[in-house]
């Protein structure tokens, strides 16, 4: 009777841990949000002035969807005193930041995760909000990340708009915002659209993966999506000249090996199949408005003309996602899912952090960022 008893515990106790992984796997809302939505518009202090007119529009196009906001003229270059006014504005109605301009950003350097890197702009410091960061060596670098009063999952989303770390554009860096918030007002208002079309693209190295990536790109929802993956194909010519350029795509989601400066076409990247720089997306009439990057550091945003923000203020775009680092968004239908369910970028991305398959503790995950408007939806 007794071992009878003992088994029957012991065989709860095990169901318990399994159905509580699964909860967390597959049905857990993570950090529920009020009713009430409030988002927080951080504007360097040296642009504001030049682009109040901009700002409030933008402002006024978010309070449109539902949201409180403020708008804060901010100067101070250091990174913990914006994550620590994030977390004395953090109550449960605090959905996000956005951040235009010149903003402080964490620099992150994990080795205890083997992360044998160099440190890399590393947003998620500044979306969980109940987690504990330090330097633990003592450089300048954060190299740590732990529970602290919660967890280290995000509470929040920041998304960032900047074009200052391009030295190539035609035009002023205030007429470089002028023009973002000028297109990002006319989609929002229904004067900017594209066909419900996407196309997911794929470099060799990905090519095997092709049907399961296409399974879990079809929960974006889009009524059509053009899959291309063919090794012959997939070069910078085809993606340059017939993709990018192609008016009836509104989400590119592409796969390539890359620098920050620039994608490498062919197996394992080598660029035999040619190579798309910061200098051709500069060049190119680019038509979708989102992308997401597949492409080890593009979005770099510490490195001058790096490919994200090269694609966010190339014509008609809108928002890139990417890393700062080696790595990119795996597990996407915990991004597309949320995303095709009508939220917005920003909290889709916050929800795909929480997937518990490849969330903030993977080395890959780390460096995950969004470049321009984190409210928009597709």
């Amino acid at each position: 009777m007794k071992k009878t008893a003992i088994f029957l515990i012991f065989i709860l106790v095990v169901g318990s841990i399994i159905g509580t992984i699964s909860y967390f796997i597959f049905f857990y809302n993570p950090n529920p949000q009020s009713t009430t939505k409030y988002v927080r518009i951080y504007v360097n202090s040296t642009i504001y002035g030049s682009l109040q007119t901009e700002i409030n529009q933008y402002d006024q196009d978010v309070k449109n969807q539902g949201y409180l906001t403020s708008i804060i003229s901010w100067s101070d270059t250091n990174v913990s005193n914006l994550r620590g006014d994030l977390i004395n504005s953090y109550n449960t109605s605090l959905v996000g930041a956005v951040l235009i301009g010149e903003m402080p950003y964490a620099l992150y350097d994990d080795e205890s995760i083997g992360d044998t890197e160099l440190a890399y702009p590393c947003d998620l410091l500044l979306m969980d909000l109940d987690g504990m960061i330090g330097d633990m060596s003592g450089d300048g670098d954060f190299d740590m990340h732990v529970n602290g009063t919660g967890d280290i999952f995000p509470e929040i989303w920041i998304g960032r708009i900047n074009p200052e770390c391009l030295n190539n554009l035609a035009v002023s860096y205030i007429q470089t915002y002028k023009d973002y918030f000028s297109r990002n007002h006319a989609y929002r208002t229904g004067n900017l659209t594209r066909p419900d079309n996407a196309l997911l693209y794929i470099d060799d190295d990905w090519a095997h993966l092709q049907s399961a990536m296409l399974n879990d790109f079809n929960t974006s929802g889009y009524s059509s999506i053009t899959n291309i993956y063919n090794s012959t194909i997939t070069t910078d010519i085809d993606y340059e000249t017939n993709q990018l350029t192609n008016s009836s795509y509104e989400w590119v989601h592409v796969m390539v090996h890359s620098f920050s400066w620039q994608q490498q076409w062919g197996p394992a990247g080598d660029g035999t199949q040619g190579i798309t720089n910061n200098t051709d997306i500069n060049s190119i009439v680019t038509q979708p408005l989102f992308y997401n990057l597949f492409s080890c550091s593009a979005c770099d945003i510490g490195y001058t003309n790096n490919l994200g923000t090269q694609y966010l203020f190339s014509n008609n775009t809108l928002a890139v996602i990417g890393s700062t680092k080696t790595g990119g968004m795996w597990m996407i239908s915990y991004f597309y899912t949320p995303l095709n369910q009508g939220k917005t970028i920003g909290e889709a991305f916050r929800l795909w952090w929480w997937n518990g398959l490849h969330g903030p503790s993977d080395i890959d995950s780390k460096g995950m960022i969004i470049l321009g408007d984190p409210l928009l939806t597709k």
